[in-house]
């Protein structure tokens, strides 16, 4: 098990040196967390006996603690300034929904459902998630549908060529569904141009998470946008961030000012020396 896990820590990610050594959280799910479910499944399921079984926790690598990066507003407007027409509704989808990049790379009109006003997909662990189709969406939506028949997210070919994987050929000038790895290279490059520092695609995500719980208040609720199974795995998202911090001091010293003030007590902790 070590050796594997040695030999696995040394992988580039996708072969590429360029790209660096995969993550310790890559190396624990292709090793050490997936070893470990077959084995389960061989004692639970199979009823086999594994006398040596390994001791699994002392092979799992050290991962950094979950990190929740949000788009703040003035990266927005630069943001909106740098990016391509073409990928602007996507980003803004993402931003809106908190589906993940393959719920909305592949996401076609039949999941989408004007009459009910419901979006649906089928999440992380073929969840079935349903969202509203609120006025924003239907306003970012409607004006997509004469773009393609079955993809609702389309991009249009800035030159002519043939695509590696699939072996077509896309003309420029022309709309095609957006791709899984398309959608993430051109939104990687987006916010490298908009000058985003420690920002990714799935920040996105976390972006929608944050600003329905702060306009909200309700961890529930976000657990349902995120599709989550358990309110832990939401439990993150409940930070404050400075801005808050300035809003509930204020508002905490407004509202002692007031009770002060109504009980009849001269100079609060506003008053001036």
């Amino acid at each position: 098990m070590a050796q594997l896990v040695l030999k696995r820590r040394q992988d580039f990610v996708k072969g590429d040196p360029r790209r660096g050594r995969i993550s310790p959280a890559q190396v624990n799910r292709s090793t050490t967390q997936l070893l470990r479910r077959i084995l389960t499944r061989a004692r639970v399921a199979w009823k086999q006996t594994l006398p040596e079984e390994p001791n699994w926790r002392a092979h799992m690598l050290a991962e950094p603690k979950g990190r929740v990066r949000e788009l703040r507003y003035d990266e927005e407007g630069r943001l909106g300034a740098a990016e391509r027409d073409d990928y602007r509704a996507p980003r803004l989808f993402a931003q809106l929904t908190g589906l993940r990049r393959r719920e909305i790379a592949g996401l076609t009109w039949d999941q989408v459902d004007f009459g009910a006003e419901t979006i649906s997909v089928v999440g992380k662990g073929d969840k079935p998630h349903v969202l509203p189709i609120t006025d924003e969406l239907r306003a970012l939506l409607e004006p997509l549908r004469a773009h393609h028949p079955a993809a609702v997210f389309t991009y249009v070919a800035q030159r002519s060529r043939k695509v590696p994987k699939s072996g077509h050929r896309v003309v420029r000038g022309q709309r095609y569904p957006i791709t899984y790895e398309g959608l993430g290279t051109q939104l990687g490059r987006t916010f490298a141009k908009a000058g985003l520092k420690d920002f990714r695609i799935h920040d996105l995500r976390h972006t929608a998470a944050t600003r329905t719980l702060r306009a909200t208040g309700n961890l529930r609720i976000v657990q349902q946008l995120l599709n989550h199974a358990s309110p832990t795995m939401t439990a993150r998202y409940a930070h404050a961030d400075l801005t808050d911090l300035r809003e509930a001091m204020a508002a905490a010293a407004s509202d002692t000012a007031r009770r002060l003030e109504a009980a009849g007590v001269q100079g609060g902790p506003s008053a001036t020396p």
